[in-house]
């Protein structure tokens, strides 16, 4: 349950599958990926634009203990899932956030079944799209080649999962290099 915030983490061009995540008990979770049939090419070394670094981030030190408390997250559990560095946090009332840092995919590659929204968050570009089960994702650009990604899931409230991730992505954002 805990893993559907992070299924459209997975959206980018990367080859389109199935990737599995454990849920600490010794069951795992299938998670669905979304993605078209496109060419996987290689990313550049360095970005073009270099406004900041995603190496340097900490997917579980995006949300300060008082913007957990302002979001009721609790948790903050990272791993890595299809490619991107994710850490997950569980609310009281059954919604769900992740912050996803993906190195070598930058906000042009998102790739949903819904068109994505070009959108500013603070002074940043950024993207939103949705996807199954009620996901919402706002995409924050680190580079051009670099992007995080803000992912909330309300037990299928779409607009739930909308008014979080943005809020989610409003804390966030300022973090970012």
């Amino acid at each position: 349950m805990v893993a559907l915030a992070v299924a459209l983490v997975s959206c980018s061009s990367e080859t389109p599958g199935d990737a599995t995540s454990g849920d600490g008990d010794g069951t795992s979770v299938q998670i669905p990926t979304e993605g078209g049939d496109s060419e996987t090419t290689e990313p550049p070394e360095t970005s073009e634009s270099g406004t900041g670094s995603a190496d340097s981030l900490e997917p579980c030190e995006l949300f300060s203990s008082d913007d957990l408390a302002a979001l009721s997250l609790t948790g903050g559990q990272e791993e890595e899932l299809a490619g991107a560095r994710v850490c997950l946090w569980q609310a009281t009332d059954n919604h769900t956030v992740s912050a996803g840092v993906w190195a070598n995919l930058g906000i042009d590659d998102v790739q949903s079944k819904t068109p994505p929204e070009p959108k500013t968050v603070g002074s940043r570009p950024a993207t939103q799209y949705t996807g199954e089960l009620g996901v919402c994702v706002v995409a924050l650009e680190l580079t051009e080649t670099s992007r995080v990604d803000v992912t909330a899931a309300a037990q299928g409230d779409l607009n739930k999962a909308c008014s979080i991730a943005n809020q989610a992505a409003e804390l966030v954002e300022p973090k970012l290099p």
